[in-house]
């Protein structure tokens, strides 16, 4: 049973995921300072600076992230424990709320207070006429996640309907 079509979807949601972790979520150049910020670290772009943050800042958003990760891909291996497996995938779904929420409302703010400059996204589209930028990479990759973490729920709720349904008719 591990051929199931959600073990493809947690599989990619697991490889998305995790590559967050090789590009930069956003820098941050601005009058006092210049950052960039990983999932793991904060880099500053000024040589023989320091950054200004804790290493432990960045805590919560490595949890965060290596939590989905590695759920995604225990949770293909719980392909006889159904309910766990959709358990696991509900709670990886509000992970990655948290994650988004977490970042776009705590981490840029604080960021850019540090800073004193706005957020440029490297893998971002820039809008015309606007000091506005579109995040993709960072906004695209969470949001793919929850999609194929969404999808992997429902092949797993139909494979336990599916399986109610046939005990019925014993």
């Amino acid at each position: 049973m591990i051929q199931r079509k959600q073990t493809i979807y947690l599989f990619l949601s697991g490889a998305l995921i995790l590559i967050s972790f090789f590009v930069p979520l956003a820098t941050y150049i601005g009058e006092t300072n210049s950052l960039v910020l990983y999932i793991y670290k904060v880099v500053s772009l000024v040589p023989g600076s320091e950054t200004g943050v804790s290493p432990y800042f960045i805590l919560p958003l490595l949890t965060i992230v290596s939590l989905i990760a590695i759920f995604s891909f225990v949770t293909i291996f719980l392909y006889n424990r159904r309910k766990n497996q959709l358990l696991f995938v509900r709670f990886m779904l509000l992970l990655v709320l948290v994650y988004i929420g977490l970042f776009f409302f705590h981490y840029n703010e604080i960021m850019e207070q540090l800073t004193g400059g706005i957020a440029i996204y490297e893998y971002g589209i820039t809008i015309p006429g606007l000091e506005m930028q579109i995040p993709t990479i960072v906004f695209l990759l969470p949001l793919a996640t929850a999609m194929f973490l969404f999808m992997a729920a429902r092949g797993i709720s139909h494979d336990e309907k599916l399986v109610r349904s046939t005990e019925r008719l014993r």
